[in-house]
């Protein structure tokens, strides 16, 4: 039997989480030295690089934020109705993602508004935004992307994606995703978190 088409709802929260996936993709091809830099290149020197990879950084957060609004499409809100009929791991992952969002969902919302989607008018705010990083533990965003990940590949087996995959996912690849999930977590229970921001600052050419 075919899947249900999923809700409009539900497609409008999927489409988001594909943006913010995009820009997690370019953050980390950034972060991770995997773009060229040159005189002749659009990033001319490794400081350009730096700063470009710090502001897809300040841009990832503010689609993470997104994806929980509750002006606008709020997972907690869909998750709530769509967890009770998708896969356990799927459920799991939702809850997961919900409870870490709680964990960083202060200073993530003054990061988007300070310096983010929106930039305080003032020098004490912006400072106040990047002083925020401190809160953050690297890993954070990073379960609660690949949490979302778990989460919609159970969706997608309930109902049928109104975006389809371009190449579905095995149910068997999505619970060995959810394996790393809960790693992460436990990663992020038994280490101290650095700033970000310190870890930039260390990674930043000396001159």
């Amino acid at each position: 039997m075919k899947p249900t088409i999923e809700s409009e709802e539900l497609a409008m929260l999927r489409h988001r989480f594909g943006r913010a996936i995009e820009v997690s993709t370019a953050y980390h091809a950034f972060n991770n030295e995997e773009v060229e830099v040159g005189p002749n290149k659009a990033c001319i020197n490794e400081l350009v690089r730096f700063q470009v990879t710090h502001t897809l950084l300040i841009t990832y957060y503010s689609f993470i934020y997104s994806l929980f609004d509750p002006s606008g499409v709020d997972f907690r809100k869909i998750a709530e109705r769509v967890s009770p009929l998708i896969a356990k791991d799927g459920q799991d992952a939702a809850l997961l993602a919900a409870a870490q969002w709680e964990e960083i969902r202060i200073p993530m919302s003054i990061i988007r508004s300070n310096i983010g989607f929106h930039h305080s008018e003032r020098e004490k705010g912006a400072s106040k935004g990047y002083e925020s990083y401190a809160r953050i533990h690297p890993l954070a965003p990073e379960l609660i992307m690949q949490a979302l990940r778990v989460f919609f590949r159970r969706a997608s087996e309930v109902f049928e994606p109104r975006e389809p995959y371009g190449s579905k996912p095995s149910s068997s690849d999505t619970a060995e995703l959810m394996r790393f999930v809960l790693h992460m977590k436990q990663e992020i229970e038994a280490s101290p978190h650095q700033d970000i921001m310190e870890i930039f600052r260390n990674a930043l050419p000396r001159t």
